[in-house]
């Protein structure tokens, strides 16, 4: 027997070769690749593996045709790719190891949505609440299991469950995964296969994972992994999510813009400017935030609050640093926001929070690549800005203690 496997090992062996011989090669000094992936320029985000040979990258929106360039410090290569294609090269490193890269367009496995018996006709529509932080608040079940309120928040990776509300989810954990969330970085339990069901829509094969991050107000969060492969329309006239086949009508009054997807997370094009610095880049989409945080070397955690101590000196005080975002056609001078460290990306411009989000109708075309927006009855609404109340504070003491040394020397 063992004499018939080197045999046979000696017959493959020579086929392989010849088989990856005739592969494209890239080679490389580094381990790190650049991917441009359309539209995303995604910087050392790649890093090569040899023991892992066949590497897979699957494309970030596989039905839509672009182009995915790999660039190594030494060579780059362009495929062409379309729905259902597959594209092979080969990695070779300065120390003479290869490994096989192969670019998929095709969907990783996902969630598998259904209509339960019953259901009406059309596009599956879900019935959703603001709370009072402005976020997307659905009703559904785990499993069976009784009624959860679950928030829907396209800057998630995943799904996520509060430790509390476990046993109403009917979970059973047979996984583990790591959570970056604002817990940290955590390794928590995770259940690989459940049912979750909202108004008549099901979704099997739903990975869910524990994190302990999430408020009162909510038993846990879903995001854009339930959406990939389908065109999300976010209603705030109506109070609506609707899950399309294909893109809807969207010749009156719609605006469009090119997304890209980091992992399933989407961002949009946008324009942020701080005094007299102006970039162009990319906001993510995200609904789980309630307020919108930018990324300039222009903000910090304290420029709000000094410049609404300065709006309320009036010309005493000066001129404030007021962000400026431009997103879908429309201008925001006003916006309620945090700042967070500018690390000297000029392409990323922060997060824009369901704040501003709620002032736009939304369709997240996830099969093309593209949001549509559109004003919604909110879109005049004005900013909530707890800061204004803070900053009242020291101006007022200020002020109280001027009024006291003027009083004291004129009596």
């Amino acid at each position: 027997m063992t004499k018939r496997l080197l045999l046979l090992a000696a017959l493959l062996a020579p086929v392989q070769v010849q088989a990856q011989a005739g592969l494209p090669v890239v080679r490389a000094g580094s381990r790190e690749v650049t991917i441009v992936d359309g539209n995303h320029l995604k910087k050392n985000y790649w890093y090569v593996m040899p023991e892992r040979s066949p590497e897979v990258y699957h494309v970030e929106i596989p039905r839509r045709p672009h182009k995915v360039t790999f660039i190594t410090d030494r060579e780059s290569i362009s495929f062409d790719v379309s729905f259902g294609s597959t594209h092979r090269f080969m990695i070779r490193l300065d120390d003479g190891r290869e490994t096989v890269t192969e670019i998929r367009a095709v969907f990783k496995p996902m969630p598998e949505m259904s209509r339960s018996a019953g259901a009406p006709a059309g596009p599956p529509s879900i019935r959703f609440t603001l709370g009072d932080n402005d976020k997307i608040y659905i009703q559904g079940r785990l499993n069976g299991g009784t009624p959860l309120s679950l928030q829907v928040d396209l800057g998630a990776g995943g799904a996520l469950i509060k430790k509390a509300s476990v046993p109403k989810g009917n979970l059973t954990f047979d996984d583990s995964i790591t959570l970056r969330n604002s817990d940290g970085v955590n390794v928590v339990p995770a259940s690989r296969s459940n049912l979750l069901a909202f108004d008549g829509v099901n979704w099997r094969s739903v990975h869910v994972a524990v994190a302990d991050n999430v408020t009162r107000r909510e038993d846990g969060i879903v995001g854009n992994t339930l959406f990939l492969d389908k065109v999300l329309e976010i209603d705030f006239d109506r109070m609506r999510l609707t899950i399309h086949d294909s893109l809807p009508d969207v010749s009156s009054g719609w605006t469009r813009e090119d997304i890209v997807l980091d992992g399933v997370v989407p961002f949009v094009r946008g324009r942020l400017r701080v005094g007299e610095s102006i970039r162009d880049g990319w906001f993510m989409l995200d609904t789980g935030a309630y307020t919108s945080i930018l990324h300039s070397e222009g903000l910090s955690k304290t420029t709000k609050l000094t410049g609404e101590m300065r709006r309320m000196l009036g010309p005493l005080g000066g001129s404030p640093v007021v962000p400026v975002i431009q997103v879908a056609g429309r201008t925001f001078a006003d916006v309620n926001y945090s700042a967070r460290s500018f690390d000297g990306d000029s392409a990323a411009l922060g997060l824009l929070g369901n704040d501003l989000l709620k002032r736009f109708n939304l369709i997240l075309d996830n099969q093309q690549g593209a949001a549509y927006f559109r004003p919604s009855r909110t879109a005049a609404d004005a900013w909530r800005n707890p800061d204004r109340w803070v900053a009242r504070v020291p101006v007022v003491a200020v002020l109280l203690a001027c009024v006291a040394v003027i009083w004291r020397m004129n009596r």
